[in-house]
């Protein structure tokens, strides 16, 4: 059982938009970048980010809410590492003279009219808008929020009041640790009840307050706080300015700093039907960015407050802009359109470049499956960033090089050769499955191919053999030795094996022959021959024979693969799928059909299961130009899994596992690799076969594709498919 919450196999066991009316995203809008809703009570909460640092958004706008900054972990005592919920940074509160508007989730529906959310994908921005209206007092609230992707460590927020009555207001903006955890001994405990859900395991680790400083400045406040993760040495720094209007009448700013609060609240004599407009930016720094993270912070928040918050607010949206040069653009399904594009969008929330990390199962949006990096990042978020922005593609691939020396370490530790990378990684590249899954840490090792194969992938796509030989050999290299240290060659027969193992379909335990483990083991092994072919190196010999050698247990009767050696027939189509795409395992058209088939019955038996399964089946589909299998195929890859009116995505149908991001990249793959007709080869993106698009979509275009240095619109519609010059023809 991979944990609790997820599908144990991989087999698979009303989208709506509002005009925009109080609170409108600054600019010209484009309605299918805008995700919205008229109900207070929405749920699950959408989050932003810029792949650094992320948030989510509360329901009011305002209010402590959990925020995720990327490779920062804690280690509790007898727990496994987590990533962390960072001290809140948009703890605001107001008070309209007789009490608090409070951000409760959700909150209650009485006190709150005309409300609207708004996420601007395009902008990476929230807006958020409505009349708290209780005892007879109305105050307009319009809160601005965004986490800058023009500066990795700029966050911000704009809050308008404007009240209809006299009183005396308070607005209080703060800085606030949260409480510990209530820790399970997970690297402890051998099993895992039923009665768990994820939300009893998933909770974020926790960061210990060192320091809080709250003091006024001529131009506002001056907030800052300083934390380590708990169980670890880092330091993560803290600083904000908060900033209000000069026409405050009678303003007195009071500030405080105890405990796990900085905080500064300021009283005024508010007017009927004036806005009073108030600002807080701040600038998040760690350790391992910093040698003196506090000073850097103090240094940003500074030069952030003097450029002011429509300066800031035009950097980051240009930001996004550029990174929306290249889209995905659908046309005759704007249902389509608009969830592609959020698929994407959360993606980039959740990914940069330059950062040397993969991406956990729910991005940055939760502590979901503990912040842990799992082959998602490598084989299912990988390939899709791969084609849209290769520069974010890099940091997943650079993760796997730099934690390659604890792959080496876990190999020894295991009795094996080479390099044998986790099940589930922290950000140091250590395994860290719970103990509950022991047998996933010691025997889902397909995930070794895994991360080779994203290697390979990502020299073919940009052709730079000096990364190959700098970063991505030696991880190349080090997998393939895993593999003979791993298998069994028996003398009495003229094959090898890889015995007890756990199945890609994870219910499968201590299983010999499994087809993806195997399938995927063949490939590494022969991607690090070509590898050295490449490199002019001379390729162990050792990788050949095995290849040549590695048993995949295939039904020659009735031409298709089965799940593993021995498997019966209830387990047809829960993995052999996989081997078409992505593995390319040579097949016939025949055997290709027989696993579709399979795992469409399997899909129509069980409903949807794991979002991962289902997302790439039309890869295949497609492979065969069978549109009525791809018309079928489609609903049940997304629709089923998208939750709330910010299309966020669950693990499975029945679940509260959101955001998964994982989900989006298979499904991402299915568009790109599988409607066009295109695979990631010998001369970067090769046509594979003839496109194919579902019969809703009458156009598709992959705007601004970079490959091999150049960029490219690949235009699929009725006279087939084209890949046209980009008039930009090196990336940006």
């Amino acid at each position: 059982m991979r944990a609790v919450g997820r599908s144990g196999l991989w087999c698979m066991h009303a989208l709506l938009v509002f005009p925009l009316q109080a609170q409108q995203p600054r600019g010209a809008a484009d309605s299918a970048f805008l995700l919205s809703t008229t109900d207070a009570r929405r749920s699950p909460s959408p989050f932003i980010g810029n792949g650094r640092l992320a948030v989510v958004i509360p329901a009011l706008g305002i209010g402590a809410s959990p925020s995720y900054k990327a490779g920062l972990y804690e280690h509790g005592p007898g727990d496994v590492p987590r990533i962390v919920a960072v001290p809140a940074w948009n703890a605001i509160a107001v008070f309209d003279g007789q009490e608090w508007i409070a951000d409760t989730e959700p909150p209650p529906a009485a006190p709150v009219q005309a409300y609207r959310q708004v996420v601007d994908m395009k902008t990476g921005t929230a807006h958020t808008s409505y009349h708290w209206v209780k005892r007879g007092r109305s105050t307009s609230v319009r809160v601005e929020s965004f986490i800058s992707r023009a500066d990795p460590h700029l966050t911000a927020i704009r809050l308008e009041l404007t009240p209809k009555h006299r009183s005396r207001m308070r607005v209080r903006f703060a800085l606030t640790g949260w409480p510990p955890p209530r820790r399970l001994a997970l690297a402890r405990l051998p099993e895992a009840p039923p009665s768990w859900k994820p939300a009893d395991i998933w909770y974020p680790g926790h960061m210990v307050i060192r320091s809080r400083e709250a003091k006024r400045e001529s131009w506002g406040a001056r907030l800052s706080m300083t934390a380590i993760p708990q169980g670890r040495t880092d330091t993560l720094a803290q600083t904000a300015t908060v900033t209000w209007a000069g026409d405050l009448r009678n303003p007195v700013a009071s500030t405080s700093a105890s405990g796990d609060t900085a905080l500064v609240e300021i009283a005024f004599d508010a007017s009927p039907g004036q806005t009073y407009s108030f600002s807080q930016l701040a600038s998040i720094v760690s350790s391992d960015e910093a040698p003196r993270p506090l000073e850097q912070a103090n240094r940003q928040a500074t030069a952030a407050e003097a450029r002011g918050f429509e300066r800031l607010a035009a950097a980051n949206a240009g930001a996004w802009r550029s990174r929306w040069q290249t889209d995905i653009e659908i046309e005759g399904s704007p249902e389509l359109q608009r969830v592609v594009r959020s698929m994407l969008f959360y993606l980039l929330c959740s990914a940069d470049s330059g950062t040397r990390l993969g991406i956990p199962p729910m991005g940055l949006s939760s502590g979901g499956y503990y912040g842990h990096v799992f082959w998602d990042s490598d084989t299912w978020m990988f390939p899709s960033l791969l084609i849209t922005h290769p520069d974010i593609a890099q940091s997943l691939v650079a993760f796997r090089t730099r934690t390659l020396p604890a792959a080496r370490e876990n190999a020894k530790l295991n009795g094996f050769r080479g390099a044998m990378y986790p099940w589930e990684a922290d950000e140091r590249g250590v395994e860290t499955t719970p103990h509950f899954a022991v047998q996933n840490a010691r025997s889902e090792v397909h995930v070794n191919g895994d991360v080779a194969l994203a290697q390979w992938q990502y020299y073919q796509a940009t052709g730079d053999s000096s990364w190959l030989a700098a970063e991505g050999f030696p991880v190349i290299r080090e997998t393939a030795d895993f593999w003979v240290s791993r298998s069994t060659c028996h003398t009495s027969e003229d094959r090898c094996h890889i015995e007890n193992v756990v199945s890609v379909a994870e219910g499968l335990i201590g299983v010999t022959d499994d087809a993806y483990t195997n399938a995927v083991a063949r490939k590494n092994l022969r991607i690090a021959a070509a590898a050295s072919k490449r490199l002019g190196k001379t390729a162990d010999p050792r990788w050949a024979l095995l290849a040549s050698k590695l048993h995949l247990p295939y039904d020659s009767a009735s031409q298709f693969f089965r799940t593993y050696e021995g498997a019966p027939d209830s387990t047809l189509g829960w993995v052999t799928p996989l081997l078409a795409f992505p593995l390319a395992v040579p097949m016939s058209p025949r055997a290709k059909r027989a696993q579709l088939e399979q795992a469409f019955a399997q899909l129509l038996k069980g409903g949807p299961g794991a979002m991962m399964g289902s997302t790439i089946l039309a890869v295949g589909a497609a492979e065969l130009n069978d549109r009525a299998m791809v018309d079928s195929l489609l609903p049940h890859s997304y629709r089923a899994h998208i939750k709330g009116p910010f299309l966020m995505l669950s693990e499975t149908p029945a679940n509260d596992a959101v955001n998964f991001v994982t989900g989006a990249g298979g499904f991402l793959q299915q568009v790109i690799f599988g409607w066009t007709g295109l695979r990631i080869g010998e001369r970067g993106l090769e046509p594979a076969f003839p496109s194919l698009l579902p019969s809703s979509v009458k156009r598709l275009v992959l705007r601004n594709i970079s490959v091999r240095g150049r960029r490219y619109d690949v235009i699929v519609d009725s006279a087939g498919r084209r890949m046209v010059l980009h008039r930009s023809a090196t990336p940006g």
